[in-house]
């Protein structure tokens, strides 16, 4: 037996070998790996293929690492947009006296103000509501809420939103019309240049001392 051992060449080759055997055997290539860091990494050896399915978390990506560009077109639905994001900006108001004939800033607390971009497209929505809108006398109550755009009134129907309260009917029974709203684009044509919402209300001596409106005011992005 010894000497058939000491009869075989004792070479470089086999010793690795044994070695590298050895090594396997006993977990010294998990050891290895273990040593091995990005630099040992060469540039662009990690392929799609090498990642695990669902490996990468969103801790593991870097913030503001995905951009507008590294987003198919039509992967994101309106159900994965958070609420309020494409809003650009709200703002509402207190109660207005609704009986007087003099045209009244409403002031509005909020955001009333944005810049418009090229290619954007921004719509204006505006609400006025009528409290306890009723009339003095026989006469209709009738109040109209004027937007305006930068000082200039806003294409709201016919130049206005209206209120009434009136004498009820088989058609409206309620004899009132407490709520109306509109909704167009702003700015679409002056990208760069500030948008400042304003509103007034020019209301009627037909309505009760007790009559006010609130409007509230929301500048949303739709392109």
């Amino acid at each position: 037996m010894l000497s058939r051992f000491v009869g075989k060449r004792l070479t470089y080759a086999n010793v690795v070998a044994t070695l590298a055997l050895f090594l396997a055997l006993s977990g010294g290539v998990v050891w290895a790996a273990g040593k091995i860091g990005t630099r040992k990494l060469k540039t662009n050896s990690v392929t799609a293929g090498k990642i695990k399915a669902n490996a990468v978390t969103a801790g593991k990506i870097k913030a503001n690492a995905v951009t507008y560009a590294k987003i198919k077109d039509g992967a994101v639905g309106f159900a994965k947009l958070a609420i309020g994001a494409n809003l650009v900006g709200t703002a509402s108001s207190s109660a207005v006296a609704a009986n007087s004939v003099t045209p009244t800033s409403v002031p509005l607390s909020g955001t009333t103000s944005f810049t418009s971009q090229s290619g954007t497209l921004n719509l204006l929505s505006v609400e006025a509501k009528g409290e306890n809108l009723a009339r003095a006398g026989e006469q209709e109550c009738s109040v109209a809420v004027i937007p305006f755009v930068n000082g200039s009134k806003w294409g709201a129907a016919n130049g206005a939103l209206t209120l009434h309260a009136f004498a009820p009917d088989a058609e409206q029974p309620t004899g009132q019309v407490p709520v109306a709203g509109f909704s167009g684009p702003i700015g679409l044509a002056a990208p760069g240049t500030s948008q400042t919402v304003s509103i007034k209300v020019v209301g009627s001596p037909n309505c009760t001392a007790s009559s006010s409106v609130t409007v509230a005011i929301a500048v949303t992005q739709a392109k």
